[in-house]
């Protein structure tokens, strides 16, 4: 029981934030700057948490070496934003769409442009890459193998978008993003990757 609330803790504060964000200032923001604000105001925690977890991690605070890797870093968000469109082509064609509501996406969609690049498309990955990746993948990988820890990530981060059509979506893009983070040792690649699929739904 320890061990279930030691992994789950990071996405616990996650939800108090984000919904005490929606709470507090849902009347005055749209859904993308409450969006924004919520993950602005979770890097902190999440970051600390991070930190406190360092011998967890095989390269703790590794950093991507950007000026050696930009070219496969531009390629991993490329690769995202094409696989969200190849994935969104997909289901649309399979008539996925139809069958369940969507409500929390069009919301996101509706906001100003600028606000969904600003909270979605760039600090929602880089808090839920510290979160789901950095921390509770790291922590059931911990216990677990690699693709345990990959699989049941994957499956609360799905769970925790909390609608079929998102799930749909998060599901198998987790068990990649788990594992970019496992192949590199570093968060860069899986938020990059995670910032390409987000711009390319907000963009395209």
């Amino acid at each position: 029981m320890n061990w279930i609330l030691y992994v789950l803790s990071p996405v616990a504060v996650h939800l108090i934030v984000a919904e005490g964000t929606v709470i507090l200032m849902g009347n005055h923001l749209d859904s993308a700057a409450c969006t924004a604000l919520s993950a602005f105001l979770v890097l902190p925690a999440a970051i600390w948490m991070y930190r406190q977890d360092g011998a967890l991690h095989k390269a703790a605070f590794h950093r991507a070496s950007f000026h050696k890797e930009a070219l496969s870093l531009l390629l991993c968000l490329l690769s995202g934003g094409l696989l969200n469109v190849l994935w969104s082509s997909f289901l649309n064609w399979a008539k996925i769409s139809t069958l369940f509501s969507n409500q929390t996406q069009e919301e996101l969609l509706a906001s100003a442009r600028m606000m969904q690049i600003a909270g979605p498309g760039f600090l929602v990955p880089i808090a839920e890459e510290l979160i789901f990746r950095g921390l509770v993948y790291t922590r059931m990988k911990a216990r677990l193998s690699v693709w345990q820890a990959a699989l049941l990530s994957a499956l609360l981060f799905a769970l925790y978008h909390g609608n079929p059509i998102q799930m749909i979506y998060a599901f198998p893009m987790a068990l990649i993003l788990a594992l970019l983070y496992e192949w590199s040792g570093t968060l860069a690649y899986p938020i990059l990757f995670h910032m390409g699929a987000n711009l390319a739904a907000i963009l395209l």
